[in-house]
């Protein structure tokens, strides 16, 4: 039984790893983990976050009923009548809650791993930014107009996000907690292109852990290895999320250097390797954000035409010119009267209201962050966000920047 319906279950079982080497409670948590007041990088290990004294403090506030600052993410979610991420794990992992010693602060139940291993990543999606993609690093660095690029923040992410081939201790400890590790999740960067994560899969099958173990990908979808079906076939089961959040010539704009033509191969390639492993469920995350909400109706269509085991729709919190809590006067109008007066599938109507509340208890804004850099993003790449998404573009007054 849960001790309270405010409890979260991740303090007690698991710890997220950054793209640039910290770590935090999890991926939605505005506080990264730190112990003596110090932060803690992966070098230190995943033990000594999980037993650290910000961890303890955490669950302590959670013990106590209080709703922990860092934790606002979802409180924001759940305020506008959605399921949030607390929410989502507490069903998810729901027969696992009678074994939780929730009245512990210094548990040993660290078995749900949250890897983001570094920040190789081959697009540059415009939600996205240095910290967690090497293309968008290599790109703010190209364009620096100071004498030394080495002394901007983007050169220091993308060497920060190398973290993973440098840091020996990370990887001794996760061999040491690999036996009771029961759940991965593969984010990025874009996972498929990072090694590590490949040698971490076989670990697990050379050790016979593999078949207890379940995994989970955040894909972009662009990038597509047949070899790893033969390591996914000795886990438990193996959840592939595809990380798309529009369609045609407007993906191509949001996900720079993707194509959208073999994205939808690679969905094809994915089907079919589930027809053929009983183990492979298909996923596809749809991330809400200004760029697409508009247009969410012609994503949640083809969606629901791909027959994916899950549709699961994402709302954007950061980079804030990117959420629609943050949106214009014109935008907030826009976007809520073509949801009110737009007929959805069934399966999408709870959503849309969340949305529409989420829209609601934002703060809006005048959208001079989000032109700004819609503006600075389509000079560097010669693109233009108004001929993809004129609708939206104007609403927010790019046009008139």
């Amino acid at each position: 039984m849960l001790p309270h319906p405010k409890i979260c279950i991740l303090p007690w079982i698991s710890v997220e790893t950054t793209p640039t080497g910290s770590m935090r409670p999890c991926c939605l948590s505005t506080t990264e983990i730190t112990h003596n007041g110090n932060l803690l990088s992966v070098e230190q290990g995943l033990s000594t976050a999980y037993g650290s004294d910000s961890m303890v403090q955490l669950r302590q506030q959670f013990i106590n009923g209080d709703q922990p600052a860092g934790c606002e993410r979802c409180w924001a979610e759940e305020n506008a009548g959605r399921t949030s991420k607390r929410q989502w794990h507490l069903r998810k992992f729901a027969n696992q809650t009678e074994k939780i010693k929730w009245h512990e602060t210094q548990p040993q139940q660290l078995w749900f791993l949250d890897l983001k291993l570094g920040n190789i990543c081959n697009l540059k999606c415009r939600i996205c930014g240095t910290w967690s993609s090497s293309r968008w690093a290599q790109e703010e660095i190209d364009y620096q107009t100071i004498q030394d690029p080495k002394q901007t923040r983007a050169y220091q992410q993308l060497r920060q996000g190398e973290w993973p081939r440098r840091t020996s201790n990370f990887w001794q400890d996760l061999t040491t907690l690999l036996p009771q590790i029961k759940y991965i999740e593969f984010t990025g960067g874009e996972p498929f292109l990072i090694k590590e994560h490949v040698s971490l899969l076989q670990q697990a099958v050379d050790l016979d852990l593999s078949k207890e173990i379940s995994i989970h990908y955040n894909t972009n979808g662009t990038v597509w290895n047949q070899e790893l079906s033969q390591v996914w076939k000795h886990f438990k089961s193996v959840e592939i999320a595809f990380s798309i959040d529009n369609i045609g010539a407007r993906f191509e704009l949001e996900r720079s250097g993707a194509s959208w033509i073999e994205v939808c191969e690679n969905v094809d390639r994915a089907k079919l390797l589930r027809q053929q492993s009983k183990n492979i469920k298909l996923q596809i995350c749809m991330t809400i954000n200004i760029q697409n909400v508009f247009y969410f109706d012609e994503l949640g269509n083809w969606a629901l035409d791909q027959g994916f085991d899950m549709v699961y729709v994402n709302m954007l919190h950061d980079p804030p010119h990117m959420n629609i809590g943050h949106m214009t006067k014109s935008a907030t109008d826009l976007v809520i009267g073509k949801l009110k007066n737009t007929e959805f599938h069934f399966m999408l109507q709870n959503d849309v209201q969340g949305i529409i509340r989420f829209i609601q208890n934002g703060t809006g804004s005048d959208g001079q962050d989000f032109c700004h850099f819609m503006k600075r993003t389509d000079a560097n790449r010669k693109e233009n966000f108004a001929l993809t998404h004129p609708e939206i573009a104007k609403a927010m007054g790019y046009e008139s920047t």
